[in-house]
């Protein structure tokens, strides 16, 4: 079963919640934790933020939440939302939030007399009119959970980075042991920034993509195959690259169609758009990839996107033509790809055999992007690097 409410509905089942059970609890706690992953934070506004975990027993449980001033000076919950007997993944939307505001929230799970408290989380919802803040990047992510992990943890300590984008390969395969391989790896960076997602090609087999992930509303399966919002000066969009053949094509045409629709409204924005398959890359053997050069180059061209964020090729690439940088960051932890012999037109910069992630910092209508290097791995032999410091930089600003 999949709790899905908002703050308002929640508190209206609260008495009824109480009264009803939707399954028996038992009377002794079993000698593991009743759930397998999560809380993990998705979907973020200026009032309200989603979070998705998942229990593999029937337990009852409080949600608790509060302004973090107020945890952090009296260390009580202002809002406790009460559940009787859940078991599976479950969605919940806290609406109402104040703007801009930090807060704090945990789970509490309870199986006969034990008590099973998560670690507490933070979120800060958008403030209205910001100028100013960070997010990362980062993807690929299969088969290493180890790897992932130190990725991850090391984003984690990015204290000035607001939320999250993970460009596509989460899972060599969408079975859910795969899955709690991922959310174990990722766990520390989801409870504390908003962690958004965009479709690889082997991630969203069998739905489990959609359950676990609380999205952006935009369209297609569960309205969150592709979806956009906007943070501050900055319109974030993520595609389903994936779509390709001719039994998808009637869904391609349709995201492409909301696409344009989309872009259409952000033409005052700095654009940056996530998809897991890169338009360009030295790993084709054109250098291009044909069918979304087709379909989505001349949109993304005409609405004026600044950067593409792509990680389904394992290496580091930046590509720039036709003032549009083009970012294939595929150092999340996947095994990584040998250096291809050729090189694309455009390319500015490329690394290979390399963990990494991607920093992008906003200030006014600039958006500064930085590579940045975790550890290298030559012969399956991770080397952590020395400084941390970017090995490529550059700036897109858009006019006033």
């Amino acid at each position: 079963m999949i709790i899905k409410a908002d703050r308002q509905s929640i508190l209206t089942l609260l008495t009824l919640l109480a009264v009803v059970a939707f399954s028996s609890i038992a009377t002794t706690a079993q000698s593991t934790p009743p759930w397998s992953w999560g809380p993990i934070l998705g979907a973020v506004s200026e009032e309200s933020v989603a979070l998705t975990w998942k229990t593999v027993r029937s337990v009852g449980f409080d949600f608790s939440y509060s302004l973090a001033q107020v945890y952090d000076s009296t260390g009580q919950w202002e809002e406790i939302l009460t559940y009787e007997g859940h078991k599976g993944i479950a969605e919940i939307w806290l609406h109402d939030l104040l703007p801009g505001t930090a807060y704090r929230f945990q789970l509490v799970f309870y199986e006969g007399d034990a008590v099973y408290p998560t670690e507490v989380g933070t979120f800060r919802t958008i403030e209205p009119g910001t100028r100013s803040f960070s997010f990362a990047v980062y993807g690929a992510t299969a088969s290493h959970p180890d790897r992932h992990k130190l990725v991850a943890d090391t984003i984690s300590q990015q204290t000035n980075v607001s939320l999250v984008f993970h460009s596509g390969g989460l899972v060599e395969y969408p079975t859910e042991e795969r899955f709690q391989n991922f959310f174990w790896a990722m766990s520390d960076l989801g409870r504390t920034r908003p962690y958004l997602t965009v479709i690889g090609e082997h991630d969203r087999n069998d739905g489990l993509y959609f359950e676990n992930f609380a999205l952006p509303s935009g369209g297609g399966l569960n309205d969150e195959q592709w979806w956009s919002f906007d943070y501050g000066p900055v319109h974030f969009v993520g595609l389903d690259s994936t779509l390709s053949d001719i039994t998808e094509q009637a869904a391609m045409q349709e995201q492409t169609a909301w696409l344009k629709q989309d872009l259409s409204h952000a033409q005052d924005q700095i654009i940056v758009v996530f998809t897991a398959d890169p338009l360009y890359s030295a790993s084709y053997d054109s250098g291009e990839n044909e069918r979304l050069l087709t379909i989505w180059e001349p949109v993304f061209r005409q609405y004026g996107v600044d950067v593409i964020l792509s990680s389904a090729i394992h290496c580091y690439e930046h590509i720039y033509i036709g003032g549009i940088h083009h970012i294939v960051s595929g150092g999340g932890g996947a095994p990584l790809m040998p250096p291809p012999s050729t090189r694309v037109s455009g390319t500015v910069f490329r690394r290979y055999g390399l963990l990494h992630y991607v920093v992008g910092t906003i200030a006014d209508n600039a958006l500064q992007i930085e590579v940045i290097p975790v550890a290298s791995v030559i012969d399956d032999i991770l080397t952590l690097s020395a400084s941390g410091r970017s090995i490529d930089t550059f700036i897109v600003q858009r006019e006033e």
